[in-house]
Parts: C-alpha cells; structure tokens; sequence
C-alpha cells in the first residue's frame, strides 16, 4: 500500500540542566502526528552547520515551549528581579532555526516560549514577570490540570485564527509568566487577553507562514476544536512548502 508522504516537522527539545538531558513533552509529537506531520525532536546545538543541515530536511518548525526564560539581555534589557531561569544553549537554538526558517520560508508554529523566541527574533521585547510588571493582569501562570482552558481570549476580527474558531473569542490554557511587550517587526498582534496581554502573533512578511500562540495548543488538540485546526492549518501549510520543493527539484 503507498502512503503519501508526511511533511517533517522540527521540534526543538527542552533541556533539564538538573540531569543534562534533552527532553520534550509527547503532546508535541503527538499532535504534529495526528495533524498529519512526522515530528522530530532537534536537540539544542546551536550551530549553522548542524541546523542548516537539519532544516534542509524538513518542512516545517514548531517552536515548542520551555520551563525557561529568555536571556533578557538579547532584547537590550537587564534582568528583573523576577526573571527565572535562562538556558543560552535554547535561546541561540531557536534564533538559528528562525533564521533558517526564514531562509528557507519554512512555516512556523511558536508555541508558548516559541512565541517569545519569535518576538525576540523580530527585534520586539518581552515582558520578564507579568506578575510583578503587569498590576492587576489576570493569572496566566495556571495550575492543575493542562488541559484546563483557564481563560478568554479576544481574536481580531478577520484574522486566521477568528478565522479558525469561527468567532472571534476563545477560551485557552495558560502556562506562562512571561509575554510580549512590544510587538517584533513585522508581526502583527491577533489575540489578547481580557488584561491587554498578547496572545498570538501572525507574519505580515509575504511568502512564509508563521504563527505564533501564547498558550498550549498541543495540550488540548484531542478535546479542543481550535488546538487541533491550528495544528491542522500548520500541517497543511508544511505540505504545501514540501510539493513546492519537491516541484522546484524536479524541475531542476
């Protein structure tokens, strides 16, 4: 029986510094997979060489989360007080495979600390604590359950993902202290929180898809409708850049 090739999607790992490990939750897998993609996990070696050689194989990134923060000094500002951890070796990994991705105009999904990585990488800024620089924000750190949906979020009217939920609000998960403060060039802000936070961000740069989401997509996909067509428009976006590819290496 012939089975039609999946696209191949990147996922970068975590790191546990406690046990020098790379490690990564199933959710992200498991979603790329039963959006019909073929993940793999990309250990953090923060070298051209080895992404560049990576990134020639695949046809699609999804920037996943992180138990980290990103080095504030790589968006020009000194640490606050509440900033947590920084791991270099994942901050220098995701920018590489945005500048690859770019290169290449691979499709991008940002989730959670992806979404930040993504805003850094476009020259914006981050929040570093909400809690302690945004007075009266909403709890975006939940505990519990993950696939508790724990807050609204407000989606522009018009936009891909008003699009997606078929309305222009949404309830998400939530798993994050830090956030976007001012918007990376050419990113647009297309969801926000009821306390102004920023929720996603879309590409406005012509021929690459990019998406990026503050909350966990990859969590709730078997029980959300919006999760599971995020990652849906993301499979399919990655399927068009692999016939692209393969169209463009036939004719060569």
């Amino acid at each position: 029986m012939i089975h039609e090739s999946r696209p191949t999607i990147g996922i970068p790992c975590r790191f546990n510094t406690g046990e020098s490990r790379y490690e990564l939750r199933e959710t992200y897998a498991d979603a790329v997979y039963a959006a019909g993609g073929a993940p793999l996990l990309i250990p953090l070696i923060p070298e051209l060489d080895y992404i560049s050689s990576i990134l020639d194989r695949l046809d699609g990134v999804c920037l996943s989360g992180a138990g980290n923060d990103i080095d504030p000094l790589r968006y020009g500002r000194e640490p606050h007080a509440g900033l947590g951890l920084v791991i270099p070796r994942r901050d220098s990994t995701d920018l590489l495979l945005l500048a690859e991705a770019e290169g290449r105009q691979l499709p991008v999904l940002a989730i959670c600390f992806g979404i930040q990585s993504l805003n850094v990488y476009r020259g914006g800024t981050l929040i570093q604590d909400i809690p302690s620089e945004a007075p009266g924000a909403l709890k975006h750190m939940q505990e519990g359950e993950y696939k508790r949906n724990s807050h609204s979020v407000n989606l522009a009217e018009g936009s891909l993902l008003a699009e997606l939920a078929g309305g222009t609000t949404a309830l998400v998960n939530s798993y994050h202290h830090q956030a976007i403060d001012t918007v990376g060039k050419d990113l647009e802000a297309i969801a926000w929180a009821p306390d102004s936070i920023v929720e996603a961000v879309i590409n406005k740069r012509p021929g690459q898809f990019v998406l990026g989401v503050q909350w966990h997509p990859e969590v709730t996909w078997e029980t959300d409708t919006l999760s599971r067509v995020i990652f849906g428009r993301f499979i399919q976006e990655a399927e068009q850049h692999s016939r692209s590819k393969q169209l463009a290496g036939s004719e060569a």
